[in-house]
């Protein structure tokens, strides 16, 4: 008997829990798809009948992180759209620091075999979620426009991911990963904003560092 559209669903994502669960406990993405099915508790065959390639089953795990970020996001405040920009930013390490050992895991797994398909996955949703922001912040006229959306997006990626490999891989205490999250963020924009924001943003930058002493 077939299964029902509902049912179908619930076994996907309980085989992309498995693949959440996997990821976070051996530290990568080198698991194999009979390895998944066996934490999922479900039929060898089944992985692939319902989501039909380790790929799709990978996809789908950054999918669901970023949708899980957003649905934090759309929980902030309403600000202004720098405002909301520079907040979503200070985000990312409250995100990352509830769940350390799966972004290190799925970090890890960037650099490893399955590296490049999980790099342009990780892009694509990002420039999806952030460009909309940066896009915002721009016609509003808090970021100057000399540098577009599409061009200013990437640079802002590129930090939020190098700061978050440097947690990773130096070690980084809490305090320290929110440090050069602020920093690096608000020096990137610091050239495109008017003086007196930049004045706010040198500040910022400033009790940060202080915070941190």
């Amino acid at each position: 008997m077939a299964l029902s559209i509902e049912a179908r669903e619930a076994r996907r994502r309980n085989i992309i829990d498995a693949a959440h669960a996997l990821i976070r406990e051996t530290g990568g993405a080198g698991f194999s798809m009979l390895q998944l099915a066996r934490h999922a508790s479900v039929s060898p065959a089944t992985p692939y009948n319902l989501l039909g390639s380790k790929s799709e089953v990978l996809r789908r795990v950054v999918e669901d992180e970023f949708a899980s970020f957003a649905v934090r996001l759309s929980a902030e405040p309403v600000r202004a759209p720098l405002d909301r920009l520079l907040s979503a930013v200070d985000l990312v390490v409250i995100h990352y620091l509830a769940e350390p050992e799966f972004y290190r895991g799925l970090y890890a797994a960037m650099h490893g075999i399955e590296g490049n398909p999980l790099r342009e996955m990780m892009s694509a949703q990002g420039q999806a979620l952030w460009s909309g922001m940066v896009a915002a912040a721009i016609a509003a006229g808090e970021i100057d426009a000399f540098l577009p959306a599409a061009d200013l997006t990437p640079l802002l990626l590129r930090t939020v991911a190098a700061t978050v490999e440097g947690w990773l891989d130096e070690g980084w205490d809490d305090a320290r990963f929110a440090l050069e999250m602020t920093r690096g963020s608000r020096l990137l924009v610091l050239g495109l904003v008017s003086p007196e924001r930049g004045e706010a943003l040198r500040v910022a930058i400033t009790a940060a560092r202080c915070s941190n002493r």
